[in-house]
């Protein structure tokens, strides 16, 4: 059994060097014209993707603290960056975020760079640089083929791997962020003419491979990682140029205004016109999304012949359960409406006739929905909630004796109340993208209001409509019926 075991454990070995030796045999590989475009298969030939892959890894070993240290500040530079951005418009200095945005050289952007990126979007996109950084100071000292460092460039690695390896300024992190800052800045300034290809498109030729897979990435799966790396070019440049702690001086200086001292770096640097690695990647960033808009998605969902069965990623979902658990959910949000939020000790919801609703989609006023129009009826409901809750016998306990007022509501009653209240949306929630609701995105959910507000419109909209429906004696089916 031993023998058989490693007999097939060599045979596997085997089958991994022929999956590489096809990806370096070019007559063996299909052609694609994305894949002539970004030339990954001639750039990679010869060289063992797995060890560039781990090349680009997160420090995780423990004789690499000292790069653990450096990933760490490269992701509070980019941060340190980010807030540079967000600075030019508190100061008003929006038409430099114009220029910022342009890969033209002629012309500013239509619109300023974006200040308002999730901070999940940020920390995304600050993980393609401190990836980088790691990649190129391990690449320094294990002498990867494929390209080749200038001597500036070499000169900042070996003064950071020093720094970091000595503890050198180690109580000194702004200083520490400038090193990285400028060690940035001379890979964003390598002209593609100096020593061939620039270390930055190497790397990004990296992030086109899976691992996983042992194959390439797609434009639809790329496209979004040079975006990444664009917006950090882009915001190290800004930031090297106008450093943020020197912009009130840089604002008084009467020879050369902020943007005419931005746009002596961006014109050579940050334009599609010029040879460098941002004209690259942003070159081959449109070219892929041309490509990628005639691309189909992977296929993650398929049916059983029945179609009583959906197959997720391997997973199996009979619709059987999942009408059952939908029922579930009703059920349960109803449960907590009756008896959590409106005390009815009965089991009933009140009589309302839901078709009786108007309205108005013409009103803007803030604190406006459909559901509360008067201010003497929102006071009437709330007479007759508190008539259910005594008739209740008060069950969390939420009136109290005040001596000095009569009664009182107990913040605590009040607190259990509310987390009843947030249940029931999170079920109402859950059971609306389970019936076909809106898109399951948070983007797109978290932008939904029923209520209008000093920042726009209601999007939610109580529907006039005719017919005859109520909500305290409509039918209730069997659920073998429902199912």
């Amino acid at each position: 059994m031993d023998h058989l075991v490693r007999s097939m454990e060599v045979e596997e070995k085997e089958f991994t060097k022929g999956i590489q030796a096809t990806l370096d045999d070019q007559s063996a590989v299909v052609r694609t014209p994305w894949l002539a475009r970004v030339g990954w298969i001639e750039q990679f030939a010869g060289m063992d993707m797995d060890l560039l892959c781990s090349m680009i890894e997160k420090p995780s070993a423990t004789n690499e603290d000292w790069l653990k240290q450096v990933w760490d500040d490269t992701g509070a530079m980019l941060q340190w960056c980010f807030e540079g951005l967000r600075d030019l418009h508190r100061r008003q200095w929006e038409r430099i975020s114009f220029w910022l945005s342009s890969p033209s050289k002629s012309d500013a952007g239509k619109s300023p760079m974006n200040i308002y990126l999730r901070a999940g979007t940020v920390d995304t996109y600050s993980n393609y640089w401190q990836k980088f950084i790691c990649f190129c100071l391990r690449a320094n000292l294990n002498d990867t083929r494929g390209f080749r460092f200038t001597e500036q460039q070499l000169v900042s690695l070996t003064s950071i791997a020093e720094m970091y390896g000595t503890n050198e300024f180690n109580g000194n992190k702004p200083l520490r962020m400038k090193r990285l800052l400028l060690c940035s800045i001379r890979f964003i300034k390598q002209s593609v003419y100096e020593v061939g290809m620039p270390a930055l498109i190497f790397y990004s030729g990296i992030l086109g491979y899976r691992k996983d897979i042992g194959g390439w990435r797609q434009p639809e799966k790329y496209t979004n990682i040079l975006a990444g790396i664009l917006w950090c070019i882009r915001v190290l440049g800004l930031e090297y140029c106008l450093p943020t702690s020197k912009r009130d001086k840089l604002a008084e200086e009467p020879e050369m205004t902020p943007l005419e001292r931005f746009k002596l770096f961006r014109d050579e640097y940050l334009v599609e016109d010029m040879e460098c690695p941002f004209a690259t990647l942003h070159s081959l960033l449109n070219y892929g999304f041309i490509i990628a808009k005639d691309g189909m998605g992977d296929t993650m969902v398929s049916w059983s012949h029945d179609k009583e069965v959906l197959y997720i990623g391997g997973n199996e979902l009979s619709m059987y359960a999942w009408k059952q658990f939908l029922f579930q959910i009703i059920d349960m949000a109803e449960e907590i409406l009756i008896k959590g939020l409106l005390f009815r000790t009965d089991g009933s919801l009140p009589d309302f006739n839901l078709w009786e609703n108007r309205d108005d989609m013409s009103s803007m006023i803030a604190g406006y929905y459909f559901g509360r129009k008067e201010v003497n009826d929102w006071s009437k409901y709330r007479r007759a909630m508190l008539e259910w809750n005594l008739r209740a016998e008060d069950p969390y306990g939420l009136i109290e004796d005040n001596y000095d007022d009569g009664v009182a509501f107990r913040q605590t009653a009040v607190d259990e109340y509310k987390r009843k209240d947030r249940d029931f949306r999170d079920l109402l929630y859950i059971g609306m993208l389970g019936t076909c609701g809106p898109p399951p995105r948070t983007t797109e959910m978290t932008s939904l209001k029923y209520i209008n507000s000093d920042l726009g419109k209601r999007n939610i909209l109580g529907w006039a409509d005719q017919g005859q429906g109520r909500t305290g004696d409509r039918a209730r089916p069997e659920r073998d019926e429902r199912l």
